[in-house]
């Protein structure tokens, strides 16, 4: 009788598919969301206005980071708030996100951790987010920039606009 070993480590975190996002964003916003895979990857830190959230599993391991660019960040946060597009469009114009939107968008990132809280998968929680002025931790900074696994996602979200997110897990 052999004896076989394998690894043991952590059960990985998928990177939710398009369908159950949009259905998220759909549901949250009640509006038609457009959405697609191979855009151009949020930038994070320094003028680049993203809000990124950190996800965590039970032993409190980063496990995922989703970063949205500001405008997806004003858009699902003035969609969630009901608050009229205009005002979101003047967000991503002025640069600045508001507080308001910023904690409606904190929100939206918060319900996006059921995304990842499949069968066989460890559950993840929202630990933290950093809002567009924040430092981000190294390990969170070294997470944004891996090449997989993730996904760079185009989204629209009807009457208020397209913003970009990048999920990337470990």
């Amino acid at each position: 009788m052999s004896l076989v070993l394998t690894p043991k480590g952590p059960a990985p975190v998928p990177v939710p598919h398009l369908k159950p996002i949009r259905d998220l964003f759909a549901d949250l916003t009640g509006r038609e969301i457009e959405i697609s895979s191979g855009a151009e990857p949020v930038a994070v830190g320094g003028a680049s206005g993203a809000v990124v959230g950190l996800y965590v599993d039970a032993s409190l391991e980063t496990r995922a980071i989703v970063m949205f660019d500001l405008e997806l960040a004003a858009y699902s946060g003035a969609a969630l708030g009901l608050v009229p597009p205009a005002v979101a469009q003047d967000a991503v114009e002025a640069r600045e996100l508001p507080q308001t939107l910023y904690e409606n968008c904190y929100e939206v990132l918060n319900i996006f951790a059921s995304l990842f809280n499949l069968p066989n998968a460890p559950h993840l929680k929202l630990y933290t987010a950093f809002g567009p002025d924040d430092e981000l931790r190294p390990d969170v900074r070294e997470l944004a920039v891996r090449t997989a696994p993730r996904d760079d996602i185009t989204l629209e979200i009807g009457r208020y606009g397209t913003g970009r997110l990048s999920i990337v897990v470990r």
